[in-house]
């Protein structure tokens, strides 16, 4: 068995899978830690059902206009970002209840998706099968997407290290920071194009229907055990990486759907941390803002 683990690693769509979930873990601890303690799961649902709709516009304009340059992940992102964009608005979300815009953006990108999809010939431009998309092959990343992931999880960690402070005071408390100064609308719409760019970032690995568990699960384990963001954060990592290999061993011995497994060992994880938790002694502080 240890032989054959190490004959696996020696292919290069084996050695693409595990680095796409290390890249994946990083983009959801870092973003998901805020998307659990600000409370936004839902609205990240929303944006990850759109990029459904971009990836369906990428296929289509490689098929209409000869685009082959453009791969999925980019239009993905597109949609991603202005599905972001739409929420983050001021008039938006003045005018229409949080959930009701939530719902338009979901099912608008889902049905977008399913036309752009039927509109191409299949003989003619080679795509990925949509339960795959819905539901991720990680065994299917091209080096194209590992580069394409690399690039968004280097901006998330740029943005993140340089606008940390501000950010956390935001996740926190909303309040203090527009007392603080802080620009309030401009950083929650920049938080929402985070969650795009880690949203797109993780769509490889889990397909658009279970985003939203590889974003929420990990930090939603951490947050069982400390309350200090950085290290929220750090945790979060931590078991993302580990359930992420975990999940993608099983699926590979097993001949399973590599997305859906790895969101189950999330969710074991999680479950099991959830019934240990009383049997450790923790001392959790209130949430600070250090």
């Amino acid at each position: 068995m240890f032989g054959y683990l190490i004959e696996l690693f020696s292919y290069p769509f084996v050695q693409r899978m595990f680095l796409a979930g290390l890249l994946a873990s990083i983009s959801c601890g870092i973003i998901g830690t805020f998307v659990v303690i600000k409370r936004i799961v839902f609205i990240s649902g929303g944006i990850a059902h759109t990029t459904f709709g971009g990836i369906g516009f990428a296929y289509y304009l490689q098929y209409t206009l000869d685009w082959m340059w453009l791969d999925p992940l980019l239009g993905a992102l597109f949609f991603a970002v202005i599905a972001a964009i739409i929420m983050g608005l001021p008039m938006v979300r003045l005018k229409l209840r949080e959930d009701s815009t939530i719902g338009v953006l979901w099912v608008i990108g889902m049905a977008l998706g399913i036309i752009f999809l039927n509109a191409v010939d299949r003989s003619v431009i080679i795509i990925q099968e949509p339960v795959s998309i819905l539901f991720g092959n990680i065994l299917l990343i091209s080096m194209q997407d590992i580069y394409i992931m690399i690039a968004l999880v280097i901006v998330i960690l740029i943005i993140t290290a340089f606008l940390f402070k501000d950010l956390q005071i935001l996740t926190f408390d909303e309040e203090f920071a527009r007392i603080s100064g802080i620009n309030v609308f401009a950083l929650n719409l920049l938080l929402l194009i985070l969650v795009a760019l880690s949203t797109v970032v993780l769509i490889e690995v889990v397909g658009v229907i279970l985003v939203i568990a590889m974003l929420t699960i990990p930090a939603a384990t951490a947050g069982l055990f400390t309350n200090n963001l950085k290290n929220m954060m750090l945790f979060a990592i931590i078991i993302g990486i580990i359930t992420t290999f975990v999940g993608s061993m099983i699926s590979l011995l097993s001949n399973t759907p590599p997305g859906a497994v790895i969101v189950l060992v999330m969710g074991l994880v999680f479950i099991g941390m959830l019934l240990s938790k009383p049997l450790f002694k923790q001392h959790k502080g209130s949430a600070v803002l250090s």
